[in-house]
C-alpha cells in the first residue's frame, strides 16, 4: 500500500457517502471495483487502476472490492478474504478490518459473502466486475449501451459530487501536476535531431515513475502532431520537426494532470512554426480569461475558435468574416476537436457516463463537425477542473474530405491550405481551476512561451548520456554501444 493512499483522511469517504445516500433517499447503493485485467496469462495481469467513482467514495485500491451503502451512508467493505498464500506470495496483508478503518467503513467482510439484492449501482469500464454487479442487480449494465447505464437518480446524484474539487481534491492534482512540470521540462532539455519520439516518453515516464505516480493517459509524444492521439513509435526526431507530447501523472487516490506541450526539435522556430504557435498560445490564454462560475463551457470553446479563425483569415487559409466562419464551422478544418474536458479522477472526468453527465438536460451535442467534439456544456462551476487546450492541425484527410468541401465551399482556401501540409500541429494545454471569482491556472508553472521553449530546447543531456552510467555497469564485457 502506498502512502499516498493516506492522503484523505477516512472521515473525508465516510462524509462523501453520507451526501452520496441522502442524495437518493437512502435506497441500498452498490458500488462496485474493478478487477485485475489479465495481460496474456491470468497471473500476469495489466497495471490495476480502480474505478473512478469507487475511488472517490471508498479510496481503496485493491481488486475484486465492493461496498453496500445504506441508511445514513452505513458501509459495508467487500474485499477478497486473506489467505496463507497471499502471504506466501505478496507478504502479510492489511486485514479486512483493517481496509475498513482506512475509509471510515462500518463493517467489512469476505467478497463471496455479497448477495444479490435490489441495489441502486452505475456501470464500470472494467468487464469483470461490470459483469458481476449485472448478476448482483439482476439487469444489464454497459456504459457504451443506453439501455445499460445503470440508475439515474444514482448517476445524478454521483456527478452533483464529483463535478467539483475540494481542497485535498486540488492538493492531490498540484502533486500530480510537480511530476509532470519536471518531466516536461526534462522531455525539452532532452530534445534535438536523432533522438527517438520514444527516448523521450522513456524519460518522462521514468520522472512521473520517480515520483511514485503512473501516467494518468497513454502519453503522446510524436512529430506528427496533426494525428491527436498519436504515440511514439521509435522514430529519430529531425530537424525543422515540431515535436508534440501530450503527458501528465496521476496523483494522490487517482487524480489526474493532462498537459500538452509543442516545441522544435532543433530549438528554434521557423518562423511559419512561430506564427501558428503564437496564434495557439493566444488562443490559449484567451479562452483561459473567460473561465469564471457561470460562463457556459462551449462559450470558452467559441472563444478559443474566434482567434485562430482570425489567424487563419490573416494567413488566407480562411476567408469571410471571423464570427461568420465559427458559426459555419470553418475553423474545424484545421481546430477540428473541443477546446477541452473536465478532469478530476479521470483525465476525462465522468466521460464513462456520456453526455448524461457532461451535456444538462437542456443541451444537446452538436452535429457540426469540430464542435461535435465538445466534450463538456455546462456552465463553470467554482471547484471544477478543466482542460484548456486549442490547436492548430495540418491534416491531410480533413482537407481531403469532399463533404466539407462542398458544405464549406470557399470559406477555406483549400490549395493554400494543401500547401501548408507538414506543418504538423500544435497544440497548447493547461488545467485550469474555476475559483469563485475567476480561475486559477494549476499549471502555470509549466514552460509554454516562444522564448522560455527556446531557451530550454536542447540545453540538458539528450536521453543515452543521462543513462549512461547506468548502461556502462549493465554492458557484458566487450559489448560496445549500439
Amino acid at each position: 500500500m502506498s502512502a499516498s493512499q493516506h492522503v484523505f483522511e477516512p472521515s473525508v469517504f465516510a462524509h462523501r457517502r453520507r451526501q452520496l445516500a441522502a442524495l437518493v433517499g437512502d435506497r441500498p447503493i452498490l458500488l462496485m471495483g474493478h478487477r485485475l485485467v489479465p495481460r496474456n496469462y491470468l497471473a500476469n495481469p495489466l497495471p490495476f487502476r480502480q474505478d473512478s467513482t469507487f475511488l472517490y467514495f471508498l479510496g481503496i485500491e485493491e481488486p475484486c472490492a465492493a461496498a453496500i451503502i445504506g441508511v445514513g451512508g452505513h458501509t459495508t467493505l467487500y474485499l477478497p478474504a486473506r489467505t496463507a498464500q497471499d502471504a506466501l506470495w505478496h507478504g502479510e496483508r492489511p486485514t479486512l478490518d483493517d481496509m475498513a478503518a482506512l475509509c471510515g467503513a462500518q463493517e467489512a467482510r469476505p467478497v463471496s459473502d455479497l448477495a444479490a439484492g435490489p441495489y441502486l449501482t452505475l456501470p464500470l469500464a472494467e468487464s469483470g466486475g461490470n459483469t458481476h454487479a449485472a448478476r448482483l442487480v439482476g439487469r444489464p449494465l454497459d456504459p457504451a449501451d443506453p439501455t445499460g447505464t445503470g440508475d439515474r437518480d444514482l448517476l445524478d446524484a454521483v456527478v452533483s459530487l464529483r463535478l467539483c474539487r475540494d481542497e485535498d481534491e486540488i492538493l492531490a492534482m498540484r502533486w500530480a501536476l510537480f511530476a509532470t512540470k519536471e518531466a516536461h521540462v526534462v522531455a525539452m532539455e532532452a530534445t534535438r535531431p536523432g533522438v527517438t519520439d520514444s527516448a523521450i516518453q522513456a524519460l518522462m515516464e521514468g520522472v512521473f515513475a520517480l515520483h511514485g505516480m503512473p501516467t494518468a493517459y497513454p502519453s503522446i509524444v510524436t512529430a506528427r502532431g496533426e494525428v491527436l492521439h498519436g504515440h511514439a513509435t521509435g522514430a529519430p526526431l529531425q530537424r525543422g520537426e515540431l515535436l508534440l507530447v501530450d503527458a501528465g501523472a496521476e496523483g494522490p487516490h487517482g487524480y489526474a494532470s493532462d498537459i500538452t506541450r509543442t516545441w522544435p526539435v532543433s530549438g528554434t522556430f521557423t518562423p511559419r512554426q512561430r506564427d501558428v504557435y503564437a496564434a495557439v498560445l493566444a488562443a490559449n490564454e484567451a479562452a483561459i480569461e473567460l473561465v469564471r462560475p457561470g460562463v457556459a463551457y462551449k462559450d470558452v470553446h467559441l472563444c478559443a475558435a474566434r482567434v485562430l479563425a482570425q489567424a487563419l483569415v490573416d494567413w488566407g487559409l480562411l476567408r469571410g468574416d471571423v464570427d461568420g466562419l465559427v458559426e459555419q464551422g470553418a475553423h474545424a478544418v484545421f481546430f477540428p476537436h473541443g477546446v477541452g474536458h473536465l478532469l478530476g479522477l479521470d483525465v476525462h472526468d465522468l466521460e464513462l457516463f456520456g453526455d448524461a453527465a457532461l451535456y444538462p438536460g437542456d443541451r444537446v451535442r452538436s452535429e457540426q463537425f469540430g464542435l461535435g467534439y465538445l466534450r463538456l456544456d455546462r456552465d463553470l462551476e467554482a471547484g471544477m477542473v478543466v482542460t484548456i487546450e486549442p490547436g492548430l492541425y495540418l491534416v491531410p484527410a480533413i482537407l481531403r474530405d469532399q463533404a466539407l468541401r462542398e458544405r464549406l465551399g470557399d470559406s477555406v482556401e483549400w490549395v493554400v491550405a494543401e500547401q501548408w501540409v507538414g506543418l504538423g500541429g500544435v497544440r497548447i494545454e493547461d488545467d485550469v481551476l474555476v475559483t469563485e471569482d475567476g480561475f486559477d491556472v494549476l499549471s502555470e508553472a509549466i514552460p509554454k512561451s516562444i522564448e522560455e521553449i527556446e531557451e530550454i530546447v536542447g540545453s540538458g543531456l539528450p536521453p543515452r548520456d543521462r543513462l549512461a552510467p547506468a548502461e556502462a555497469k549493465c554492458r557484458a564485457p566487450g559489448v560496445g554501444s549500439p
